[in-house]
C-alpha cells in the first residue's frame, strides 16, 4: 500500500550494475527529472533530451513506475525557455505553452510506461518571493487542471522543501499552493542551514509535524536523504544507517498518510558531477559540497556503506526486497 523508490545514481560501474541493486532493495518507482528549456528548444519545437523519455521503456518492461518531475523552477532558477522568459507566471501565454509542452511529453512516452505522478516545479520555495507566489499559484492551478483533464488518474503536485520551506517562513505560501495539489510533495533532508545533520531519531518528530501541517492530505516524500560526511556535516556512515532504520520505523507509523518515499541516492555522485553542481548552485561551501558528495547509500566506487546494508534489512523485513 506504499510506493518505494531509489534515485539510481549510477556509480563508477554504470547503470547496468546499479539497476539490479535497486531492484534487490525493492525498487517500485524512479524519478525522471526534466527541465522545460531542455525540451522546448524554440517556440513549439520539442526534443527528447538525451533520449531520456524514450529510455523509460526500460522501466515499463521491468514494471517500475516513473515519477515525472518537470522542474519549471529547479531549486535556484527558472528553466523557462528564453523565448518565454518575458512572461510572468500567470500569463495566459506561459500557461498555454506549458500545457502544450506536457501534451507533447506525454505523447512522447513509450507505450507500457506507468506514470506515478507529475511534479510541476522542484523546490519552488527557494525561488518564489512576494507576488511571484500568487502568480505561480495561478500557473500551477491552471496547468494542473489541464493535465488532469488530459490524463485523469495521475496525481499532480509541486515539490517543496521541508526545511527552509514548510518548516520555515514559506509555510503559508506552500500550504496555499498545495490547495491545488492531489498529493503534497516534500523534499526531506534532515539537516540545518549549515548542512549539519540532526540526530536520526528526530525523523519521528518531523513526520509528526509534517502530517499535522497537512491533516487529511496524502503526502509524498519525493526526495529523502541523509549524508554520511563527517568533516563538515557532523555525520558518519553509522549515523546514516541509523537514520534509515528510524526513517522506516517512522514511515510505518504514518504509512496511511505518507504513501510514497524516494531515497536520494543509490551511489555517491562522481567528482565531475559535484563540480557541475557547484557551478549550477553557485556555491563551493564545504558543508554543501560534502552534503552533495556523501548522500549515497554506496560509494561512487561501488562499496557498500552501512546505510545500504540497513536499507536491505528494512525493505526485506517489509516484503519489498527481492529474494
Amino acid at each position: 500500500d506504499r510506493l518505494f523508490g531509489i534515485a539510481i545514481s549510477e556509480g563508477e560501474e554504470g547503470f547496468q550494475a546499479a539497476f539490479p541493486l535497486a531492484r534487490q532493495a525493492g525498487l517500485q518507482v524512479v524519478e525522471l527529472p526534466l527541465t522545460w528549456d531542455a525540451i522546448e528548444t524554440a517556440p513549439g519545437v520539442y526534443q527528447d533530451p538525451n533520449g531520456w523519455l524514450a529510455a523509460t521503456s526500460f522501466y515499463g518492461v521491468h514494471d517500475v513506475q516513473v515519477m515525472l518531475s518537470m522542474a519549471v523552477i529547479n531549486t535556484v532558477a527558472s528553466t523557462v525557455p528564453d523565448h518565454l522568459d518575458a512572461y510572468d507566471w500567470d500569463a495566459p501565454e506561459l500557461i498555454l505553452a506549458f500545457n502544450n509542452l506536457m501534451d507533447w511529453v506525454m505523447s512522447a512516452l513509450p507505450q507500457g510506461v506507468t506514470v506515478a505522478g507529475l511534479s510541476i516545479g522542484n523546490e519552488v520555495n527557494h525561488v518564489l518571493t512576494d507576488t511571484a507566489w500568487d502568480a505561480y499559484e495561478t500557473f500551477y492551478e491552471a496547468t494542473g487542471d489541464h493535465f488532469r483533464t488530459q490524463h485523469p488518474g495521475i496525481p499532480v503536485g509541486v515539490k517543496c522543501t521541508v526545511f527552509g520551506g514548510v518548516f520555515g517562513f514559506d509555510e503559508n505560501q506552500i500550504k496555499s499552493l498545495n490547495e491545488h495539489s492531489d498529493v503534497i510533495m516534500l523534499n526531506y533532508y534532515q539537516q540545518d542551514s549549515a548542512f549539519v545533520v540532526y540526530a536520526p531519531s528526530q525523523v519521528h518528530n518531523h513526520f509528526t509535524r509534517m502530517t499535522q501541517d497537512f491533516p487529511g492530505r496524502t503526502i509524498w516524500l519525493t526526495e529523502v536523504g541523509y549524508q554520511s560526511g563527517s568533516t563538515h556535516c557532523g555525520s558518519s556512515e553509522a549515523m546514516q544507517a541509523i537514520f534509515y532504520h528510524e526513517l522506516f520505523t517512522a514511515w510505518d507509523q504514518r504509512r496511511f498518510q505518507i504513501t510514497y518515499l524516494m531515497i536520494n541516492w543509490l551511489h555517491d555522485q562522481s567528482p565531475a558531477i559535484i563540480a557541475q553542481w557547484e557551478e549550477y548552485y553557485g556555491s563551493s561551501d564545504p558543508g554543501f559540497v560534502e552534503y552533495l558528495s556523501t548522500l549515497g547509500l554506496r560509494t561512487y566506487e561501488g562499496q557498500d556503506k552501512d546505510a545500504w546494508l540497513q536499507l536491505l534489512a528494512e525493505t526485506g523485513a517489509r516484503g519489498w526486497a527481492a529474494d
